[in-house]
């Protein structure tokens, strides 16, 4: 037998990835009665508390605190909290396993070696995520990658791989979910651990989605399903959502139905994954040509997390109000499906948003790592005196400071960029291009007609280099103001660039987007600008408008026949609306 020293290192390096393994060392070590069987009790206590009896969990830390207060063991007895947070955590007691946690921080980690840091952020990453501490739990996260790097121990590093790309995946910041959960995918299947192969490989079917690639979420359900069953365990029923997913994707409905069915009670009892089984079965239905049940499916999952006031995912709920909208739409009901479209619009916005705070958060503490990193390189090899190693902290301080305030100002643009035009607070040419493509769908399906107008302000190179750039930007800004006080709500509002407008408007033929426009025209007109003491001249515009599906299928194709009824305006004198002319797309089929 090996020295229990020996045996209880064995324990610790395969805790995170055999923790049943490191179980059985830990009931050795306990059997030997010896100083480290409290050590013993409490590799048995981390072991089930993560994977296995909660009961066995409780009754050996209890014995570990004991051994650990007998020999005013003060590593020992933090240890014991840790796994005490762990045990709280895992009861669904949140905001308990936070109190624990904050008591622990504030005897501080130094010293106490990096599987105790790994642990330590792991934890508290977690907690923080399911208290929807998004900042807090992706620093957290990033730290204990740090420190699982420094334990040299597979387990560690592959348990903070899946858990930043799936972290990063539930932020939608696609590209660092996909790098990270590839990168512990291989880590996972080189060290043979079933598990964290299993959640990789999920993960990356939930990516590879919502980046659009179907072929290859369903070739990594393949993967899933013919792989070696000594490293991919059996129970794949408890992912039976993200195998449906991958199934759905490329239209093979009667499998994604079966995977569905196979996960139905463990989706409907876990709060996480309700929403998206009740997105798939609405898909599939849908698929099947019920669209009645498919309403009846998202309708019910909606309103049943209104009323248990549960949090979801942004994505998964903005699948299921497109579902809805889908679904809607078939049995005829355009005003719910245009309402459940708007919702879907928001939470695009909002998916956009999170997406560009995690990739400011993570270049930050991706900064901050980088230079401890390089702080504790130089610690290392340094012969300078004390004031040398205040004078560069000082510099390091400074220059990460100054990091920050650019990652600050990145993560403004980022923002500001995504979904906004910054000086007129309309929706930008982005916006127009993604969201506009859904509008037409839901027209065609409808049989509805939709207009798009093109707007040009007459003159206003003019009144730029008369009055200057100040004075243009403030006829931009009352133009945009005047298109949203007067356009409908349901209406999709951007700026083109420069003085050119566009406006998308479901469910109005041409003469209703003319009149509409007419009154815009002339309260713009009538309508008096100053600019600091100089009053400027009425303003005017022109616009063209096309209509769907006679003038084109397509946004582009939309844009350039408004753009010719635009262009006949401006040749008969400006300050005038016209549709576009009749000829030009005769052979769209």
């Amino acid at each position: 037998m090996a020295e229990p020293s020996a045996l209880l290192d064995q324990a610790w390096e395969l805790s995170y990835l055999r923790p049943l393994a490191a179980r059985d060392i830990g009931l050795r070590l306990a059997a030997t009665g010896g100083p480290l069987a409290a050590m013993g009790w409490l590799q048995v206590a981390l072991a089930e508390v993560r994977v296995g009896d909660a009961a066995i969990a409780s009754d050996a830390l209890r014995r570990a605190r004991q051994g650990f207060n007998a020999a005013n063991d003060a590593l020992g007895l933090a240890w014991c909290d840790e796994v005490h947070s762990i045990e709280l955590r895992r009861a669904g007691d949140y905001a308990g396993s936070a109190r624990v946690q904050a008591h622990s921080d504030a005897r501080g980690t130094a010293g106490l070696g990096p599987m105790y840091e790994f642990v330590c952020h792991n934890t508290r990453a977690i907690t923080a995520k399911l208290q929807g501490r998004n900042d807090d739990a992706l620093r957290h996260f990033y730290a204990a990658s740090d420190a699982a790097a420094r334990t040299g121990w597979a387990g560690p590093r592959i348990i903070a791989l899946c858990n930043l790309g799936g972290f990063h995946l539930a932020l939608y910041n696609l590209d660092d979910a996909r790098r990270l959960s590839e990168e512990a995918l291989s880590a996972a299947r080189e060290a043979e651990v079933a598990q964290a192969v299993v959640t990789a490989a999920t993960n990356l079917i939930n990516i590879y989605h919502a980046e659009g690639d179907m072929r290859q979420a369903r070739s990594m359900v393949d993967f899933l399903v013919t792989h070696d069953n000594d490293l991919v365990p059996p129970m794949l029923h408890r992912h039976a959502l993200s195998l449906a997913l991958g199934h759905l994707g490329v239209g093979e409905i009667d499998a994604a139905l079966g995977h569905l069915e196979a996960g139905a009670v463990a989706a409907v009892s876990d709060g996480d994954g309700q929403t998206m089984w009740a997105w798939l079965e609405a898909r599939c239905l849908l698929a099947r040509g019920d669209a009645a049940a498919a309403r009846e499916v998202a309708e019910q999952t909606l309103q049943q997390r209104r009323l248990e006031q549960l949090q979801d995912q942004p994505f998964e709920t903005m699948q299921l109000h497109l579902a809805l909208a889908d679904a809607c739409e078939a049995v005829g009901d355009a005003a719910a499906a245009l309402a459940c479209m708007r919702q879907a619009h928001a939470l695009y916005a909002e998916l956009v948003g999170r997406s560009a705070r995690a990739r400011y958060v993570a270049l930050e503490v991706t900064h901050e790592l980088a230079q401890t990193q390089r702080e504790r390189d130089r610690a290392l090899d340094s012969h300078r005196s004390a004031e040398d190693d205040r004078r560069r902290l000082a510099e390091l301080n400074g220059a990460l400071q100054e990091q920050m305030r650019q990652t600050e100002l990145l993560h403004a643009q980022l923002r500001e960029q995504a979904l906004r035009d910054p000086l007129t607070g309309l929706h930008n040419r982005r916006y127009l291009f993604e969201m506009a493509p859904g509008l037409l769908e839901l027209a065609r399906r409808q049989a509805s007609p939709l207009c798009v107008a093109l707007m040009d302000l007459d003159h206003f190179k003019l009144l730029n280099d008369t009055y200057g750039h100040q004075a243009g930007d403030l006829v931009l800004q009352r133009f945009a103001t005047l298109l949203t006080q007067i356009l409908r709500r349901s209406d999709v509002i951007c700026r083109h660039g420069g003085e050119e407008f566009v406006a998308v408007m479901p469910d109005i033929d041409v003469d209703g987007a003319q009149a509409v426009l007419a009154r815009v025209l002339e309260a713009f007109q009538s309508q008096p600008i100053e600019s600091g003491r100089r009053r400027l001249p009425g303003g005017s515009f022109s616009a063209g408008i096309a209509l769907f599906p006679r003038h084109g299928h397509t946004l582009e194709q939309l844009l350039t026949r408004a753009d010719r009824g635009l262009y006949t305006a401006k040749n008969h004198g400006r300050a005038r609306i016209e549709a576009a002319p009749q000829t030009g797309f005769g052979t769209l089929g």
